[in-house]
């Protein structure tokens, strides 16, 4: 009898045991979709906060120069140890933006002049997602691997449906390499910044009342 007593207590005891572990797995799976739901809040609140923030910094442009420097600006604050150069396609090929830092940079824009043919800059100003490094290479990009190696990078499009107006080059050292999140900030601006720097182009392109009345 008390064998017996002894085995249901084991029984139940056992019973409560899984129980409780299948209780405790549970818990441990809410809190980890808990935080892996808030780490992807934060992450979309991130990129919200920087977009709003970069947008109302391209509204008090006064120029297409110093949108651009606004622009590189931003982008410098928002990836930590990363610098930028906007590519901008013209009739005559393309032309560089480098922001004026006030430190000796280790690229120079005539650098990157060499690094890019126009041909190059047209195709990755049409690609439909940010290119690598090594994408880039793959396409016809021909910089120094002495600095290749030192930097890691990345191109963001600047051109839709066929109308390419440039990209964003973005860079820092290599062991800091750019990560996931931090492009998808960029390539959430880029749309934006696209329209801006058309909307400058256009204005440019326009010929002045004066003209009109000759």
């Amino acid at each position: 009898m008390a064998a017996r007593d002894n085995k249901r207590a084991l029984e139940v005891i056992r019973r409560l045991h899984v129980r409780q572990q299948k209780q405790t797995d549970q818990i441990d799976m809410l809190c980890r979709d808990m935080v892996s739901a808030h780490r992807e809040f934060s992450t979309k609140l991130a990129k919200l906060t920087f977009v709003t923030s970069f947008y109302e910094s391209l509204l008090q442009s006064t120029g297409l120069e110093n949108l651009l420097d606004t622009a590189v600006s931003q982008i410098r604050e928002t990836i930590n140890e990363a610098d930028a150069a906007v590519f901008l396609l013209s009739e005559n090929g393309f032309d560089v933006h480098i922001a004026d830092t006030g430190v000796s940079d280790p690229i120079e824009k005539r650098e990157f002049q060499h690094w890019f043919t126009h041909e190059l800059v047209n195709s990755v100003s049409q690609m439909n997602r940010i290119c690598s490094l090594e994408q880039l290479l793959k396409m016809g990009l021909q910089g120094p691997p002495a600095i290749l190696k030192t930097i890691s990078i990345a191109a963001i499009p600047l051109g839709r449906f066929g109308q390419a107006v440039g990209f964003v080059l973005v860079y820092r050292p290599a062991h800091l390499p750019l990560q996931t999140e931090e492009l998808s900030r960029l390539a959430a601006i880029s749309i934006g910044l696209r329209k801006a720097i058309s909307s400058y182009q256009g204005a440019q392109s326009k010929p002045s009342d004066k003209s009109l009345h000759v």
